[in-house]
């Protein structure tokens, strides 16, 4: 979606504009965004490289080429956090969990020539302020908006979920003119806050709606689904810039919500009711689901698609499980012998990584597949669209962008759904134009929709292209439904 906008991606992570806010000033200091910019060639005298599970064989590569070399290499993230003793043969040191003040130990031992291979202090960060992260470090002409953090903490201890394993249970907030000042600082209009529950404190949220109001900013956050229980809220949300949350449904069989530990989402009692008081709020929702649970079976898959289609929600994450280190589910799973042994980048939802209970791999991966192409299908793009924006709901204005990107998603836009020969692509956009023209929708909310749709079946029919190569690597790890070897 990131070229559809002109840009190398949407978002780049907070990790490394963060830490390097944290870094004395004395050092001369780069970030490097390979989906942006190449590495260079000149070699620093430390790197510290993010680590995520899609991305751990690649900070491998790099820390082994760079102590190759001479230089000393730090890992952080959460995929070194919890996996440390395959991170730490491709590293110096390793920051564990929260940077703030291990980073900067690190530094200090690494001017001593005397760095630990481990940093990993008990002590909570209090996170009352954050300096600004570096986003002048960052070619922001390349992005589309940027991440900022208001808290930290998850009361929750959802099986499959690293965030309280990473941040704790306990709720730790900013202060609320300290957050204000970085919107006003950062280099964007356009904004995601990667809190993972921004409404869990309503009161909090209340307040941080009143400050940002005047800014004027557009944004999407994660919120948990209890945010429909107070209407007023979400009202004040829209008000204040949100156009989108994403909301972590999980799953549609309570056996199974049970199963992980998510005892706060309840779907029969309160997920259709409070769907559509969010979208009477203005508000999108990018719904997340998961299949691969013990309790599941192959008919989660037409289930949720279902779901989907009824309750109208065009923006849809589905997922099949996956276990990353230190959560709950990965100790489980490696205790039973319920690893598939899969690359750890292939662990993000898109490929059956696990031995599951009632389903194989194959058969697993060929429903995902069905059910994503099916979803993304643009004849059922339009009737959600259509269902979703004729109540009217959404012709509120929001960001306006700048002349020359508007310029070039219209000309997108005409390309893509008018000047083409597929009919369903042509009945989609004359149908939204309609909409439009009967003010019953906005325009940039509009044209938003045709482009991020465009983006999400483009990301489709990339994934279909390579599904020889993981149909192959499936089968050499397939070994059928759990649950008939147990």
């Amino acid at each position: 979606m990131a070229k559809i906008f002109g840009k190398g991606r949407l978002m780049i992570p907070l990790a490394l504009p963060t830490v390097a806010s944290l870094t004395p000033d004395n050092y001369d200091i780069r970030i490097i965004d390979e989906e942006i910019e190449p590495i260079p060639d000149e070699l620093p005298d430390i790197v510290g490289i993010t680590t995520l599970a899609a991305t751990a064989d690649r900070a491998f590569e790099l820390g082994d080429m760079y102590r190759g070399k001479g230089v000393r290499v730090v890992f952080g993230g959460p995929y070194a956090s919890f996996a440390r003793e395959r991170a730490i043969q491709h590293c110096d040191s390793i920051v564990v969990a929260e940077a703030e003040g291990k980073w900067e130990a690190c530094l200090a031992d690494f001017e001593q020539d005397r760095m630990k291979k481990v940093y990993d202090d008990a002590a909570v960060v209090p996170y009352k302020t954050q300096k600004p992260p570096r986003w002048d470090l960052v070619n922001v002409k390349k992005i589309f908006q940027v991440g900022i953090q208001t808290s930290r903490g998850c009361p929750f201890n959802c099986d499959f979920c690293l965030v309280s394993m990473i941040f704790g249970r306990k709720m730790r907030y900013r202060d609320i003119e300290n957050v204000v000042e970085e919107i006003k600082a950062s280099p964007t209009k356009y904004f995601f806050f990667v809190d993972d529950n921004l409404t869990i404190n309503k009161r909090y949220t209340r307040e941080l709606m009143k400050a940002i109001r005047p800014l004027k900013i557009s944004w999407g956050c994660m919120a948990s689904i209890d945010v429909a229980n107070d209407e007023t809220l979400l009202t004040e949300m829209a008000d204040a810039g949100c156009f989108n949350i994403l909301i972590g449904f999980e799953s549609l069989n309570p056996a199974s919500l049970d199963e992980t530990g998510k005892h706060h989402n309840k779907a029969a009692t309160i997920y259709e009711p409070a769907i559509r008081k969010i979208h009477a709020a203005g508000i999108h929702i990018n719904a997340s689901f998961v299949v691969g649970f013990d309790h599941d079976t192959l008919d989660e898959f037409d289930n949720i698609c279902n779901f989907t289609m009824r309750n109208n929600l065009p923006n849809v994450n589905l997922h099949i499980l996956s276990a990353p280190p230190g959560t709950v589910l990965y100790d489980k799973m490696k205790e039973e012998g319920r690893l598939a042994g899969c690359p750890p980048e292939m662990g993000v939802g898109h490929i059956p990584t696990l031995h599951y209970m009632n389903m194989s791999q194959a058969d697993m991966f060929e429903q995902y597949m069905k059910t994503v192409e099916k979803l993304y299908s643009f004849e059922t793009i339009r009737a959600k669209g259509e269902a979703l924006f004729s109540s009217g709901a959404f012709n509120r204005p929001g960001g306006d962008l700048p002349a020359l990107l508007k310029a070039r998603l219209t000309g997108i836009v005409l390309k893509e759904y008018l000047f083409t020969l597929d009919g369903t692509k042509r009945k989609l956009f004359l149908s939204i134009v309609r909409l439009i023209r009967q003010k019953k929708l906005a325009i940039d909310k509009g044209m938003g929709y045709l482009i991020s749709m465009l983006g999400y079946h483009r990301h489709i029919e990339k994934h279909k292209r390579n599904l020889a190569a993981y149909r192959e690597m499936i089968a050499r790890f397939d070994k059928g439904p759990y649950k008939s070897r147990s």
